[in-house]
């Protein structure tokens, strides 16, 4: 049994939305553990933003302006400008190589047999190009089919595709697609990466296979976990980096530790930052926040990575004028009142008003403080809607 995470594995035909490049598919075996990739950059994610790549072949496609088109037996396909239909007649102008449009008229065909409604790679000439799950069309047999593996043939790695006569066709990729021998591709990684990350290069150790980066070793934190794989998927000729490195663990880091620095480091930046919600569990952090686009805190991020004890980390800003704050004015007078009112000494107090609502955040010294301060914004705003979220930090 096979567990597949973070992604979801589907048939060979779908199509694939919402992906980021360089994104292994990890599957663990759930009675051994042992793990393995099973995609790496070369499934088909394609959707209608992408479908400019792929091409549609007349009499198989519905076709549309700013499609490439190609014709059976033509040297090459060319982009639709137009695409009209009258009673028994398909026109349609098309350009070569950005070259004079080119109107074909066409007798209207009664059926069309769409079977991939994103187009085909045609093959052999887009053999390169060529995903696991494309729809082809072999412009020299004739056939469609759907790529369904590489495989490595001696020194050459080769598509394999899958023919509508059920004939499996291997393919050679051109030298520029080939991947790079393992033992050259794992010493310009182990290069780069003692370039890089002097302190950490010599923990981490570095296998390759079939183009795809494998990295195992202890790092100091997750701020530098990220960027090696940033790093490794940053160089060319990498299909793929699997990261099994793990975080040096630091003796006494608890969550509630982990989470109260994180406040502590967003309470830094006074009322720029704003409406901020810190979730941790077992070392997996989740941070959300506002603040205001003129004095955004750019490396707030790798600073929160950088904290001792943080395993993993969700990060969402969102960004807005200060100008826009609804009731600016009265937030400003109700932090002053507060900084100046004897009963809140040493507290750090800062209002926003969001979704409809006045909103405490910050620190106070006493749960007495915190319930004076609600009641003071209630009295000032002259309204019931806000909603108290001061720590209590004694000392």
């Amino acid at each position: 049994m096979v567990t597949v995470h973070g992604l979801y594995a589907r048939e060979p035909y779908s199509t694939y939305g919402g992906m980021t490049s360089h994104v292994p598919l990890l599957c663990v075996c759930e009675r051994c553990e042992s793990a393995f990739v099973a995609f790496s950059n070369e499934f088909a994610f394609s959707h209608s933003d992408d479908a400019g790549e792929y091409t549609r072949v007349y009499g198989n496609s519905r076709i549309a302006a700013g499609n490439w088109l190609y014709f059976r037996g033509s040297v090459k396909p060319g982009m639709v400008k137009s695409y009209f239909q009258t009673n028994d007649k398909e026109i349609i102008v098309i350009s070569y190589d950005g070259g004079p449009a080119k109107k074909i008229e066409l007798d209207r065909l009664p059926y069309i047999d769409e079977r991939s409604a994103e187009g085909y790679r045609l093959l052999p000439a887009q053999s390169a190009q060529t995903l696991l799950g494309d729809c082809v069309y072999h412009a020299i047999r004739d056939q469609f089919g759907v790529a369904v593996g590489f495989v490595k043939d001696g020194d050459k790695d080769k598509l394999a595709v899958l023919l509508e006569d059920a004939s499996v066709l291997f393919i050679t990729l051109p030298q520029t697609a080939q991947n790079i021998p393992n033992d050259k591709l794992s010493e310009i990684v182990q290069n780069k990466l003692q370039q890089l990350f002097v302190e950490d290069a010599g923990r981490i150790s570095v296998t390759v296979g079939q183009g795809i980066v494998y990295l195992n070793g202890l790092v100091r934190n997750y701020s530098i976990k990220r960027s090696l794989r940033a790093c490794v998927n940053s160089m060319p000729h990498i299909r793929g980096c699997v990261d099994f490195t793990k975080i040096i663990p630091e003796p006494g880091i608890t969550d509630s530790l982990i989470e109260n620095r994180i406040y502590t480091l967003l309470e830094s930046f006074g009322r720029n930052v704003f409406d901020y919600k810190v979730k941790v569990c077992e070392g997996r952090v989740s941070v959300s926040l506002c603040c205001f686009d003129d004095a955004s805190p750019r490396d707030l991020e790798s600073r929160i990575a950088e904290i001792p004890g943080v395993l993993d980390l969700t990060f969402s800003m969102v960004t807005m004028s200060e100008k826009e704050m609804e009731n600016r004015d009265e937030c400003l007078e109700m932090e002053l009142s507060y900084s100046m009112n004897s009963r809140f000494q040493g507290a750090k107090i800062k209002v926003s008003y969001i979704g409809n609502k006045y909103l405490l955040e910050g620190r106070v010294h006493s749960a007495w403080q915190k319930q004076m301060a609600f009641v003071n914004a209630v009295k000032m705003s002259l309204s019931t809607s806000v909603e108290n979220r001061l720590r209590v930090v004694e000392g």
